[in-house]
C-alpha cells in the first residue's frame, strides 16, 4: 500500500513539473509568408522548424493566405526548411531564437526540381516586425565569456544587464540599485523560466529578488534579456521593465564542467586608512552537467527527454573592508566639539518656541527653539551652563 501512495505522488510530481515546465517556460517562435517569385502566396507548403541542439523537429503548413506559424519554442539555434511540389526545397539554418523573440521569417519559392535545394546558412538573427516591445538580451556567449567579481557575495548573472542601454547602475555602479528608462528605483520585476520572483512578505521583486535575494549562478543561465517598453499584457507587475533569465537546458551530446572562484587576504591590496589587510577568504564553488536521457519510455523516436542540472556552494570569511574607529580627541574630552564633522544637537530644537519674542534679545528667557543645542549648533564648546539641557548626561568634562 505505502509503495502505491509513494508511486502515485511521484508520477503526480513529475506530472506537475512537466506541465508546470509548458505552462510558464518562457518560449520563443517564428512565423512568416511563402510566396513565389511573382508575389503569389503558396497554400499547403510545408514547413519544418528543427532544433539544432537536440533535433526536435516540429511541422507546419502555410494556409490559404501563405503564413505559418511555431511557436512555444524554446531559445536556441533553429533551421527552417520548406517544401512543395514543383519548388525548389528552401533550407535556412543558423536562426537563433531569443527568449520572448517572434522572429519574422518570409520565404520566396523558385520553380525548379525537388532534388535541387537553396540553401542559406548561418543567417542573422531575425529582427522583430510583429510586436512593438523593446528588449534588450545578454547572449549565452557574453555570459561565458565575461567575468564577475566575487565580492562579498554570490555571483549573479543578473549583474550583467548593466551593460545593456537605459540601464543606469547609480554612482555606485552596483547592479542592486540599478534603474531602468529612468523609471523609479526597485519598481522593475524579474523571473527565471517564466516564474516570478515577487516575494510575498514586501512584495519585492526586480533585482532585489534576482541579484540579491536569489541570485542564479552564470554557468546555470543561458540567457538574460531585459524588456523596457511596450511589452506584454501578461507583466503587470512593473513600472519600469522586466527582468527575464533562462536556464540552461540539456542537448543531444552530454557537457558538463566544475568551477571555483577563490578571494584569499593574500591577494587581496591594502585598504586605505587602515594598518592591516582584513581578513577575507570567500570561495564560489560549483559544478554542472546536462545532456540526453536516453532511456525506456522517456527516449524514442516520438519522444526526447533532456536534463541539466546545477549545484553552487559558496562560504565567507571576514569581509572585503575593514572598519575604521575612533575615539574622542583631545578637544572633545573637554568639552569643544568644534572638530566633529557634523553639528551635535538635541533633536528636539527643531520645534519653535510659541512665546519666542523676536524683537527682544535672544537670551535664556527668550528663545527660537523650546530647547537649545546640546553643545550648540556649531559644535563649540559651551559658555555657561544655560546651555545644559536639564535631564541629560554629559559624557565628556564640561567647564560652566
Amino acid at each position: 500500500m505505502r509503495k502505491q501512495i509513494f508511486f502515485r505522488y511521484a508520477l503526480l510530481a513529475a506530472f506537475s513539473f512537466g506541465i508546470g515546465q509548458m505552462l510558464f517556460a518562457q518560449k520563443a517562435g517564428i512565423n512568416g509568408r511563402i510566396t513565389d517569385s511573382t508575389g503569389a502566396v503558396i497554400v499547403g507548403a510545408n514547413v519544418l522548424v528543427t532544433s539544432e541542439d537536440t533535433s526536435v523537429k516540429r511541422k507546419a503548413v502555410s494556409n490559404e493566405d501563405g503564413y505559418y506559424t511555431f511557436e512555444l519554442l524554446q531559445q536556441g539555434k533553429y533551421q527552417v526548411s520548406v517544401e512543395m511540389q514543383g519548388f525548389k526545397p528552401i533550407v535556412r539554418s543558423g536562426i537563433e531564437l531569443d527568449v520572448h523573440q517572434l522572429a519574422r521569417m518570409d520565404f520566396v519559392m523558385q520553380v525548379g526540381e525537388m532534388t535541387q535545394t537553396v540553401e542559406v546558412t548561418e543567417d542573422a538573427s531575425p529582427l522583430n516586425f510583429e510586436t512593438p516591445e523593446v528588449k534588450g538580451t545578454i547572449t549565452r556567449t557574453s555570459i561565458e565569456a565575461l567575468p564577475l567579481q566575487v565580492s562579498g557575495s554570490q555571483r549573479s548573472a543578473a549583474s550583467f544587464v548593466t551593460l545593456l542601454p537605459g540601464v543606469n547602475p547609480g554612482g555606485t555602479g552596483n547592479a542592486f540599485t540599478a534603474t531602468f528608462n529612468g523609471g523609479q528605483l526597485f519598481s522593475d520585476e524579474a523571473t527565471i523560466d517564466g516564474v516570478s520572483l515577487q516575494e510575498g512578505l514586501l512584495s519585492q521583486s526586480g533585482m532585489v529578488g534576482i541579484h540579491l535575494d536569489y541570485p542564479i549562478s552564470p554557468e546555470a543561465v543561458g540567457e538574460v534579456s531585459v524588456l523596457t517598453s511596450n511589452y506584454d499584457v501578461s507583466f503587470g507587475s512593473s513600472s519600469a521593465a522586466i527582468i527575464t533569465a533562462s536556464t540552461k537546458e540539456g542537448t543531444n551530446e552530454f557537457h558538463g564542467g566544475a568551477y571555483e572562484y577563490h578571494r584569499n587576504t593574500s591577494l587581496n591590496a591594502r585598504q586605505f586608512g587602515v594598518a592591516q589587510r582584513p581578513k577575507n577568504l570567500e570561495n564560489d564553488f560549483g559544478a554542472f552537467v546536462g545532456g540526453p536521457v536516453k532511456a525506456p519510455v522517456l527516449w524514442s523516436n516520438r519522444r526526447k527527454t533532456y536534463f541539466f542540472f546545477h549545484f553552487e556552494g559558496y562560504r565567507s570569511r571576514g569581509s572585503t573592508t575593514k572598519p575604521i574607529l575612533t575615539v574622542p580627541t583631545e578637544k572633545m574630552r573637554q568639552g569643544d566639539f568644534s572638530e566633529w564633522p557634523n553639528p551635535i544637537f538635541d533633536p528636539d530644537t527643531t520645534r519653535p518656541n510659541p512665546s519666542f519674542n523676536p524683537d527682544q534679545p535672544v537670551g535664556s528667557n527668550n528663545l527660537p527653539f523650546l530647547r537649545i543645542s546640546l553643545w550648540a549648533v556649531t559644535g563649540r564648546r559651551p559658555t555657561s551652563s544655560a546651555h545644559l539641557i536639564r535631564g541629560w548626561q554629559v559624557l565628556w568634562p564640561h567647564s560652566g
